[in-house]
């Protein structure tokens, strides 16, 4: 699937491991805790799910536990590869996504969020930051529900 994200950027989104060229070195995670969704508060952009970038010598599994766990404190117990996407910028980029599961959430110094947020619902607010709002994201939590795995 082909869209254009906020920032102005061609974009393609794929459900097939490997689906691009570029290795992707980013990750987005969409968890849940206590059948809550969890969120990380950005300082500038507001509530969107946690995520960020691989570190040399790092999987992307480790990068995704790693990067959940600085920007809300949570532990993920259970991470599935989701889907990828590609973002035509200058250079472009590949992010993949991961589902995940939250075993506990720790009380930790954050420095760049204002840490976890769990919310019942994904009803894309102006709370939300411009990210979760693109047609990509909605095709992506559109195919999260229909997974039915998370279904409450």
């Amino acid at each position: 699937m082909e869209y254009t994200d906020l920032n102005g950027f061609t974009c393609r989104l794929s459900f097939e491991k490997d689906a691009f060229q570029v290795e992707s070195r980013h990750v987005l995670i969409i968890a849940k805790f206590k059948g809550k969704w969890l969120l990380t508060e950005h300082k500038e952009r507001g509530l969107e799910f946690p995520g960020g970038k691989a570190e040399a010598g790092e999987s992307l599994a480790e990068a995704a536990k790693r990067e959940v766990y600085e920007e809300t404190g949570a532990v993920i117990d259970e991470l599935e590869w989701f889907a990828e996407y590609l973002v035509h910028s200058e250079p472009p980029f590949s992010k993949t996504v991961f589902t995940g599961t939250v075993a506990a959430v720790d009380e930790i110094d954050l420095m760049e969020t204002n840490g976890a947020v769990l919310v019942d619902s994904l009803d894309l607010d102006s709370d939300f930051s411009f990210l979760m709002k693109d047609e990509g994201m909605k095709q992506i939590m559109e195919r999260v529900k229909l997974d039915g795995k998370w279904d409450d």
